[in-house]
């Protein structure tokens, strides 16, 4: 009977979080589309993780480890002890785009793992150009995007884990910077006597508005009478790109060996068209995992309507090689992501489990 209780009153926590979280998105997207605001920092939407996108983002219910930090930060509670992913994104081929992400999730103890996680963007040398010198020739500069994050993810009972993750976002040029912070906060519950079902829901990168400075937007004026002025411009502030990922996840157990995991995730996007995420992961043990995945927005199947070079069909396969005892694996990510134009964005990953 007391477990009952107890169960039941995780539900009821669940399900107010829940609620709490759409009332919350709701509100912010009503007011921000009443003011006729503007979104930025949409390196955010990027999702550098090669398992996750693989299945096109829709692991929001089902995911677990250090790379849920993107979809759902409660999924990092899935961490056994240590979890260390590296993975690199070829970014649009051709474009000479690369981002990198590393992090690194610890178990503290039975409830509570932390993680750190950090994405940079390696867009190249661009030449510098000025009023005097518009074809360049006086140097090179290198854009900076670069976000980093803390996360706490915790184990409320058996079947509900929740996360919360705090990032740190940097972007700009060698003279304007922009500085700002955003918060993801997501939750994550498991049901069924297999805990084959399971259902997800997060907020991402709500936060205040950001707002570029720096040298880059001071001006000198010469006045008809001879006189110089400086003075400095003032950038417009612009919102965080707000969205919500509602998802939900089914396996398939077919003996110990060979599972089957689908997944669905809507993602409610401000200022953008919403996505319907849809992913199916074959799993052979832990050693083999081989998946699919479509993303789907209005206008994707028409070049003249479509709003992203992303059009919708994602794969991938990963492998785990176990080394010492204690459940200690070496692995390899390796994920597709179809586009027009473009040749498409190859993504690599190694991860290691301590």
């Amino acid at each position: 009977m007391v477990w009952c209780s107890t169960r039941n009153r995780f539900r009821y926590f669940l399900m107010k979080t829940c609620l709490k979280i759409l009332l919350i998105t709701v509100c912010f997207q009503t007011s921000i589309a009443q003011s006729g605001g503007q979104s930025g920092a949409t390196q955010l939407l990027i999702n550098s993780w090669g398992k996750s996108s693989g299945v096109g983002g829709s692991d929001a219910a089902f995911g677990s480890g250090i790379e849920m930090v993107y979809m759902n930060p409660a999924g990092v509670s899935g961490t056994n002890k240590t979890d260390l992913l590296f993975s690199r994104s070829n970014w649009l081929q051709g474009s000479e785009i690369y981002i990198n992400a590393f992090g690194v999730s610890q178990r503290f103890n039975e409830k509570t793992v932390l993680a750190l996680s950090i994405m940079s963007f390696n867009l190249g040398d661009i030449e510098i150009t000025t009023v005097n010198n518009p074809e360049g020739g006086i140097g090179t500069y290198r854009p900076q995007f670069v976000n980093g994050g803390l996360t706490y993810s915790r184990e409320f009972s058996n079947n509900i884990d929740g996360g919360i993750t705090l990032k740190l976002i940097s972007e700009g040029i060698h003279d304007v910077n922009a500085f700002g912070l955003a918060l993801d906060a997501g939750v994550k519950y498991v049901t069924g006597k297999k805990e084959h079902i399971s259902f997800g829901v997060a907020l991402k990168n709500a936060g205040p508005n950001m707002k570029y400075d720096g040298n880059g937007l001071k001006m000198e004026m010469t006045f008809p009478n001879g006189n110089n002025q400086s003075g400095q411009i003032s950038s417009a502030s612009y919102t965080l790109p707000l969205l919500m990922n509602l998802g939900f996840g089914y396996r398939f157990e077919f003996n110990s060996s060979h599972s089957v995991q689908t997944g669905f995730t809507y993602s409610a996007r401000m200022f953008l068209n919403d996505q319907t995420r849809m992913g199916v992961e074959y799993r052979f043990k832990k050693y083999l995992q081989i998946r699919g995945g479509f993303v789907y927005e209005e206008g994707i199947f028409e070049i003249s309507t479509r709003q992203t070079a992303i059009t919708g069909p994602s794969g991938g396969f990963s492998f785990q090689l176990p080394y010492g005892k204690d459940n200690r694996y070496f692995g390899f990510d390796y994920t597709y992501r179809d586009t027009n134009p473009f040749e498409g964005i190859h993504t690599f990953g190694a991860r290691i489990i301590l």
